[in-house]
């Protein structure tokens, strides 16, 4: 219980003398008590708006029903024999923010159950006063409810927290809110769901709280459709369970001429410049797209597009590409799964168009550097070789195995940051460096399927940017991804064929569809990769 605020002292002016003071002139005894009546009377008019918003409601009930003879007759819900608590002197209602600490109402007595506002209102104080008291009716002893903000319409609190600065999953929860015996209950409860080891600053927690202060859920969310929630079942023990949420998806068909880049050209469509990637991973082994893309070419893409509760949230798949090339002429590739989960890219023979290797182990944005023997460092100004390609591209992109092989390393090593090797037949190995986290599962001595997702881009180690640095070796010498991957892609089984032909039949005739925008001058040779050369790291050793 708060106790009350001292009322303020009345300002009086003395006038002193070098060491004494001489007495108060009559005007100023008469100025200091007419501040004191009216500091008096400010109180006792607060006072009676608090009690006139406490029963203020009864009243006109009661007037409302007719009762001439009401002052000899108990109220309604009225209990005689509970003595209704002292009144105690509270501050004014305060601002609810999300993130600010909010006082707690105390719940309100029988005789005011009528008042769905458990807070008084008050007029706001001149500006530069000091904040006026008001009478709030509240029990003994009231639970204090955790920062957040409180809807006055249950009493239910509902704070959301950033995971911020906090050093462990733990320290996160207490700073949230919650009690050590709620926080190792929540732990317990995750830990089967949850791994703290990947907590990251952007994550959020939200505790709810009841009326009592009682915490009723928690949910910690790691993005839009990555969520967790523990929640009170019977016998208070808390149950966890990770959040189905509802992604729909959209199709959208669209087609443009090449003009500057291919990610420039596919954002002037309203597409994200991260679909380049899926493009180049379709056809880099047919085309070069640093070589042979020119202004005037044309692509074509039939892709889904996923939503949340209405806000985008990625590119699904990729159903169909065409790019139509001066060079290179019309190539068409298609996304099929032989079975739930197992998809690639294949031509209209039905042969996957890449082989046992993925020359490309992401969809990416651009080549930030590629692999140069004899690259200019372009901070240190001298000549270090650069033996791998970086691929910008945003962190949490996903990360595949270029080919089948079994996991070397998976961990913190160095520069690298986070890094998976994996080695392959006829003496390769590929490394992966700066991922943001390794995928779930994958440590030395896993065997990994082509396209099983590894780890996920970041910029971890020596690094300015998130990317990924993909680099090969065969006996112990490095050797350049871009050249060294890629053969003929294996047909689909006889099998999958019909199922195979009727898709292809439909993804073309919406392909054809798809009209296209005045063509720019042909000829002039355009990027396709973005700038290379603009390191995201000094060389490292793996």
């Amino acid at each position: 219980m708060s106790s009350p605020p001292e009322e303020p002292e009345p300002v009086i002016r003395h006038r002193p003398l070098p060491s004494v003071d001489i007495a108060l002139l009559p005007s100023d005894v008469r100025a200091a008590r007419v501040q004191r009546w009216a500091v008096a009377g400010a109180a006792l008019a607060l006072i009676a708006l608090g009690l006139g918003v406490v029963f203020g409601p009864r009243l006109m009930q009661r007037q409302g029903h007719g009762s001439e003879a009401s002052a000899s007759v108990q109220w309604p819900n009225e209990v005689a024999a509970v003595p209704a608590p002292s009144p105690v002197i509270a501050p004014a209602r305060p601002a609810v923010a999300a993130d600010a600490a909010v006082a707690t109402a105390a719940p309100a007595p029988a005789a005011a159950a009528d008042n769905d506002n458990s807070w008084p209102t008050t007029a706001p104080a001149a500006q530069g006063a000091a904040p006026k008291p008001t009478v709030v009716v509240a029990a003994a002893n009231p639970t204090p409810s955790p920062p957040g903000a409180i809807d006055f319409g249950t009493g239910r609190a509902h704070a959301e927290h950033k995971f911020g600065a906090a050093h462990s999953f733990k320290d996160a929860l207490h700073q949230a809110g919650a009690s050590a015996d709620e926080a190792n209950q929540l732990i317990a409860a995750l830990s089967k769901l949850v791994d703290f080891r990947h907590c990251r600053p952007e994550h959020v927690l939200v505790l709810e709280r009841g009326p009592g202060g009682e915490l009723n859920s928690f949910e910690y969310r790691t993005g839009p459709t990555e969520i967790f929630r523990a929640k009170v079942g019977a016998g208070g023990k808390l149950h966890a369970e990770r959040v189905e949420v509802p992604v729909e998806r959209k199709r959208v068909e669209k087609g443009t001429h090449i003009a500057g880049s291919l990610g420039a050209s596919l954002q002037s469509l309203g597409l994200g410049p991260a679909l380049a990637g899926a493009v180049i991973e379709a056809f880099d082994a047919k085309l070069s797209f640093k070589r042979d893309a020119r202004t005037g070419d044309s692509v074509k893409l039939i892709v889904d597009e996923e939503y949340v509760n209405g806000v985008f949230l990625r590119y699904g798949t990729v159903h169909a590409i065409e790019y139509t090339s001066e060079r290179a002429g019309k190539l068409q590739a298609f996304w099929f799964e032989k079975t739930h989960g197992d998809g690639e890219f294949y031509d209209p023979n039905g042969r996957a168009m890449h082989g046992g290797w993925l020359r490309t182990p992401l969809r990416y944005d651009h080549i930030s550097s590629p692999y140069n023997l004899k690259r200019k460092h372009p901070i240190l100004k001298r000549v270090m070789p650069h033996l791998g390609i970086d691929y910008s591209a945003g962190t949490g992109t996903p990360v595949w195995a270029a080919a089948d092989g079994v996991v070397t390393f998976a961990g913190t090593r160095g520069a690298n940051g986070n890094l998976v090797s994996v080695t392959h037949g006829n003496g390769y190995e590929s490394h992966y460096a700066h991922l943001w986290r390794i995928a779930p599962g994958i440590r030395a001595g896993v065997h990994v399927k082509q396209r099983r997702v590894i780890g996920y881009v970041g910029t971890t180690g020596r690094s300015t940017g998130p990317h990924l640095h993909f680099a090969l070796r065969r006996n112990d010498h490095f050797l350049d991804p871009a050249t060294q991957l890629n053969g003929p892609g294996m047909p689909l089984p006889a099998a999958a064929m019909p199922r195979f032909k009727a898709l292809v039949q439909h993804l073309r005739a919406d392909l054809d569809h798809i009209s296209l925008a005045a063509a720019p001058k042909p000829g002039a040779a355009t990027t396709t990769d973005g700038p290379e050369d603009t390191a995201d790291e000094e060389e490292i050793d793996l």
